[in-house]
């Protein structure tokens, strides 16, 4: 690889992660899989999360241009956030690697030591 290519690819890689990065982002995107989502249907989903990070993290994924954020108000305030649909789809692929990831660390895990995880990750 030549260096402006390597250099591409360590930016590209450290954007993702700047966007990814946060306790709670990948579980705010994952929520959003299937549709608009509330701030308290989203704290109902991610219970150990505040309001405040959760409103922060999604403030800064809209900034980010990753999520929408639409106010549907008339009477009683009514903001639902969604994933952008210009990258949904890679955002949700994205997700599906992640989990497909997962789920081959964790069965390696389980059958490196008979069947059962040594270290189950820490629960957030």
């Amino acid at each position: 690889m030549n260096r402006a290519a390597s250099q591409f690819a360590h930016h590209a890689s450290f954007t993702a992660d700047t966007l990814c990065h946060g306790k709670w982002r990948i579980s705010i995107l994952c929520a959003m899989r299937s549709g608009p989502v509330r701030l308290g249907q989203l704290a109902r989903i991610i219970p150990k999360a505040s309001k405040k990070v959760l409103t922060q993290n999604l403030r800064d994924l809209e900034a980010a241009g990753i999520v929408t954020r639409r106010d549907l108000s008339d009477v009683v305030l009514h903001i639902e956030y969604e994933l952008n649909p210009d990258i949904k789809g890679s955002v949700l692929g994205l997700l599906g690697h992640l989990a497909q990831w997962g789920e081959a660390y964790l069965t390696d895990e389980i059958h490196q030591h008979g069947g059962e995880l040594a270290s189950m990750p820490k629960s957030y």
